[in-house]
């Protein structure tokens, strides 16, 4: 008496896909670009032109700068900020900020 042979069940990968779903106009035209070293990933809609700049850790994959950009979209989240430097930021040095609770009328609604 022999032995049943077993079936060899192989598990196939699916790999990560490179397309994704835009979020307004639901086309397959969402794509991620990171040039190499960088730490700022752009990910661009090719078909409604949407786009933003997400930041980038060592551990991401594409799938995961894609899920910021439909965070951004939405509105759930901020888009990536570049940090101010000191010599960029606007407005006179000396100016003082208006009071929360300061009330200021124009001449000409004072007239009606």
């Amino acid at each position: 008496m022999g032995r049943k042979r077993r079936k060899i069940v192989k598990k196939v990968v699916k790999p990560f896909p490179k397309l994704f779903i835009c979020p307004i106009c639901n086309e397959m035209s969402v794509a991620v670009y990171r040039e190499e070293g960088s730490d700022i990933a752009r990910v661009v809609c090719g078909n409604c032109g949407a786009r933003a700049e997400v930041r980038w850790l060592p551990s991401y994959m594409p799938v995961d700068a894609y899920s910021e950009f439909y965070d951004i979209v939405i509105g759930t989240r901020k888009p990536a900020e570049q940090p101010v430097e000191a010599g960029e930021i606007e407005g006179p040095a000396d100016a003082q900020p208006e009071k929360q609770g300061d009330i200021h009328e124009a001449s000409e609604d004072r007239q009606g």
